[in-house]
């Protein structure tokens, strides 16, 4: 016995299977929704982590992720923070995390390997990949692990530099990533129902998106809140939340715009627009005026005049509200102080209600009957001078132009079914033709028209304008705002020093038809042949005659 042999006892001796516990826990995930739904890589990756346990005499207490999480950066991951946070707080740590894959737990690089270093190290946890059996229990084990982590970050870097590339050229060709929104059926090789398959990208409007056309046109009328629109859609059959509708209105893919941070830029799509460009941005400025979307108390009939009464000092839209303790309705400005008006009148009011000031503006538009005559005819001279200006010539060559554009897309057509041309050659001109045709329909659109039955349309206008401040009253909220937005498509303005409405813009063919009037006033002779032929000078515009909508 040498004399070393007598420190011996001194040596530590490690007992192995006190000091380990043969609890584990599970992670596993994959990286998009897709694979999550369509290749059961998931319930695999859980599957085998359970085999391995089994095999291995281990004991899984606790399962993470069974999730899709992009391995983009690891904390942004729900499941995994959760997994991470569990092993900071729990008493009872497991021996080991199991991963299918290296790849699985993350592809951050170095960060990864800063984390399991944390892992084993401060925490005494390993990882065991259970595809390979490379785990940390070793000092080559760990190496291993950490090469394993840091060629997963590789691959995913030469992946990012072939794939985001092709990623962005194919969304700045006006192509789009992900579902079609609300109104459109999309086709393509990637889709998940059958009946949209499809080799090349197409994006089509479907039968809610013709609703949905209807809805921006009820937008942009104004004379509809959000919640009477839902209201008409619904009864067509097209249900939608409030929320769903607001983020419709704010979404440029309805005007054929795609935005996308891999484009850096807007870029337009290859789909058919719902509402024009124009169109669009009017909605946005009416959104600017009222971001919710929705009118104050939208259905109130105590109060009409809910976005047509402007404040004079800012400009802005008096908002209608009701003293529930006292049961009155008014108007006021949100930024001007003392800004206010009631709806109605009252028995102690000194002064009058907003609805009696309408009435009276409605009241100034009212003919005298014994100048009506000289009104009707003078209002005939000016149309039918538009009438003669060309307006027939003008329509004429358009349409002849029109009907050869639709000829020439006939021909594309069979063309290119009988095989004559090819995919690209037949979009490019058949986009370039329906260019040509939509440019052609707005000119048709600012074509003055033909009025065949002048007369009748004019007597009927006149009557209505007769007694334009009674139609108001007796109509509902509906038929109140129809006639609103036909007088004063800009809305009217309260003056509160003076207590007064002043109009910055009123409909054309009313403007006209009282300036005749006002004009002659202070004339006694209401037969003047000067008044005959006053305003044929007036420029050139579309004068529609009003119908109120009613």
């Amino acid at each position: 016995m040498s004399k070393l042999d007598y420190f011996q006892k001194f040596v530590p001796k490690e007992d192995q299977k006190a000091t380990i516990s043969f609890s584990v826990w599970s992670y596993s995930r994959v990286s998009s929704k897709e694979q999550f739904e369509n290749n059961s890589s998931v319930h695999r990756q859980i599957d085998a982590n359970r085999a391995y346990a089994s095999k291995s005499g281990y004991t899984i207490v606790e399962e993470f992720g069974g999730t899709y999480e992009s391995a983009k950066s690891d904390f942004t991951r729900k499941e995994f923070s959760r997994l991470i946070d569990r092993v900071q707080t729990s008493r009872k740590k497991p021996y080991a995390i199991l991963v299918y894959k290296m790849s699985r737990f993350s592809r951050s690089g170095g960060n990864a390997i800063g984390l399991v270093n944390y892992l084993v190290e401060e925490l005494g946890v390993n990882l065991i990949e259970v595809s390979t059996g490379i785990n940390t229990t070793t000092e080559r084990g760990k190496a291993a692990v950490y090469e394993s982590l840091f060629h997963a970050y590789k691959e995913n870097l030469e992946r990012k530099e072939i794939i985001i590339p092709n990623m962005k050229a194919f969304v700045k060709s006006g192509n789009r990533f992900g579902q079609a929104p609300v109104g459109y059926d999309h086709y393509g090789p990637r889709v998940r129902d059958g009946r949209f398959l499809s080799q090349k990208q197409r994006i089509e409007i479907n039968e809610d998106g013709k609703l949905l056309r209807e809805a921006w046109e009820w937008k942009l009328s104004g004379l509809y809140s959000d919640s009477q629109i839902l209201s008409k859609l619904q009864s067509r059959g097209l249900i939608l939340s409030k929320q769903k509708i607001s983020k419709i209105w704010r979404n440029p893919f309805y005007c054929g715009i795609l935005i996308n941070r891999l484009a850096e830029e807007p870029v337009k799509g290859n789909w058919k627009p719902i509402v024009t460009i124009e169109e669009f941005v009017k909605v946005q400025k009416l959104l600017e005026n009222n971001p919710s979307g929705y009118q104050q108390n939208k259905a109130e009939e105590m109060r009409p005049l809910t976005r047509l009464l402007k404040c004079d000092q800012c400009g802005s839209h008096m908002v209608g509200y009701e003293n529930k303790q006292k049961g009155l309705h008014y108007y006021r400005c949100l930024k001007c102080n003392g800004v206010s008006i009631n709806a109605h009148a009252t028995p102690k009011a000194r002064r009058k209600s907003a609805e009696e000031l309408f009435i009276q503006l409605l009241e100034q538009f009212s003919i005298p009957e014994k100048l009506r005559p000289l009104v009707e005819l003078q209002l005939k001279k000016i149309f039918n001078h538009y009438n003669e200006a060309g307006g027939d010539d003008e329509e004429q060559k358009l349409q002849t132009q029109l009907a050869v554009l639709q000829k020439q897309v006939k021909q594309l057509k069979i063309r290119y079914g009988l095989g004559q041309i090819d995919q690209e050659t037949y979009a490019l001109t058949l986009e370039h033709l329906g260019s040509q045709e939509q440019q052609i329909s707005r000119e048709l659109e600012l074509v003055v028209p033909k009025i065949s039955n002048l007369e009748k349309l004019l007597e009927a206008s006149l009557d209505k304008l007769a007694k334009v401040s009674t139609i108001w009253s007796s109509a509902d909220l509906e038929g109140k705002r129809r006639v609103q937005k036909v007088l004063f498509p800009e809305g009217v303005l309260y003056n509160v020093k003076n207590h007064t409405y002043l109009t910055s813009k009123v409909n054309p063919f009313v403007e006209l038809t009282v300036s005749f009037t006002r004009e002659d006033t202070s004339k006694k002779e209401a037969t003047s042949p000067d008044f005959e032929e006053k305003s044929l000078s007036v420029p050139r515009s579309r004068l529609e005659l009003p119908t109120f909508g009613l």
